[in-house]
């Protein structure tokens, strides 16, 4: 994935039902921390901390500072699986030139971090893989199913021979009676 990417992700807090887009994020900017501005971090309604004072640097040399985070979960647009990440709330950005330092609102609505799921990986729909039950497990359980079956065929045979019993003596009895009436 090319640095610099911009994605759409939605995040959610823990015990929240909506989720907040993120139409405006970044992905491989080279941080060690993902970043998310105060406004989409209130949106949220994520539990803000308070942390110490914490810079965090990108690839271009521009430093986010930052005095609070908020742990949601989120998921890029269209994807199916949910990633756990701590963002760190944007107080500030400083661009330093070599003429000028200059500090202004972070432009992005969040930047992922390196170590998270790249747009491709987070998009692909995690298959549960069917498992096969090695190979002597079927043949004891198909071989249990089968004597199980044919006890209970057994039984079903003896009760139905019973019952037809039963239905021609009460049958005959009932023939006896009206003879000797």
């Amino acid at each position: 994935m090319a640095s610099n990417t911009a994605v759409c992700i939605f995040v959610i807090a823990d015990g929240q039902e909506h989720p907040v887009k993120l139409s405006n994020a970044l992905y491989g900017r080279g941080l060690s921390k993902s970043v998310i501005s105060r406004s989409k971090a209130t949106a949220s309604h994520g539990s803000i901390r308070s942390i110490p004072p914490t810079k965090i640097t990108d690839h271009t040399g521009t430093t986010y500072s930052s005095t609070s985070t908020v742990s949601l979960r989120w998921y890029y647009d269209g994807g199916t699986q949910t990633f756990p990440e701590t963002f760190y709330i944007a107080d500030a950005t400083t661009t330093t030139t070599t003429i000028t330092t200059t500090t202004t609102d972070i432009p992005w609505d969040a930047i992922l971090c390196n170590a998270a799921e790249s747009p491709s990986s987070g998009l692909v729909p995690q298959a549960n893989t069917i498992l096969r039950a090695p190979g002597g497990a079927d043949s004891q359980r198909e071989k249990e199913r089968k004597e199980r079956e044919e006890v209970n065929r057994k039984k079903y045979e003896r009760e139905r021979r019973e019952q037809a019993d039963r239905i021609r003596e009460a049958f005959a009895s009932k023939q006896a009676r009206a003879k000797h009436s």
